[in-house]
């Protein structure tokens, strides 16, 4: 089997990215160095794709300098509202921190246009090139947080794929799954792979 090595702090993104590449021979394992996921610097940007690419370069740094040899996975993902074009996109995990759910809703009270999607972007290094999957899910702000299920901006996301109008907030991770545009970008990857 070919290690894979997931730049990620997410257990959750941890699990999904084994249930797809674990079948085409990859032993998927968080990247750490010495107990520790590698820091690695954001850069500030509005491409996901770019993104991407910055961290898997600076996860290969890392990679070569502690002598390892293995295949690397990143993915970055953003909600991106249409009536604040795209706000906060490549900056939503910085701007939930710092405005939390109740911020969004706010700074939306008034409108009545909620269309927003969910954009990610995966990247894997095969040890030779570096292979994108990207996969967008598409649907409304809600007006009030809704389910404690998932993470992020999922209790104000409804996809409108769903049709009875529920939140990823309210679904269960199989449920979301099928929607999830996290789903679909490592699934794009997986195709390339497989």
């Amino acid at each position: 089997m070919t290690r894979l090595l997931f730049l990620t702090g997410n257990a959750g993104k941890l699990v999904e990215a084994t249930q797809f590449f674990a079948p085409l021979g990859y032993q998927v394992e968080q990247f750490l160095i010495d107990g520790e996921v590698p820091t690695v610097i954001e850069p500030q940007a509005d491409d996901l794709r770019y993104v991407a690419l910055s961290k898997i370069e600076q996860a290969i740094a890392h990679l070569d300098a502690c002598g390892q040899k293995a295949a690397v996975l990143v993915e970055d993902a953003g909600l991106f509202i249409d009536e604040l074009n795209g706000f906060p996109g490549v900056y939503s995990a910085s701007i939930l921190e710092q405005l939390g759910l109740s911020g969004i809703l706010k700074v939306m009270s008034d409108m009545n246009e909620r269309g927003a999607e969910f954009r990610a972007c995966a990247a894997l290094w095969d040890g030779g090139q570096v292979i994108f999957g990207e996969g967008i899910c598409r649907g409304t702000i809600t007006k009030e947080t809704r389910g404690e299920k998932g993470f992020g901006y999922d209790p104000i996301f409804s996809p409108e794929e769903e049709g009875t109008a529920r939140t990823f907030g309210e679904m269960s991770s199989a449920e979301k799954g099928k929607y999830s545009h996290r789903e679909k970008a490592l699934k794009s990857l997986k195709n390339q792979l497989g």
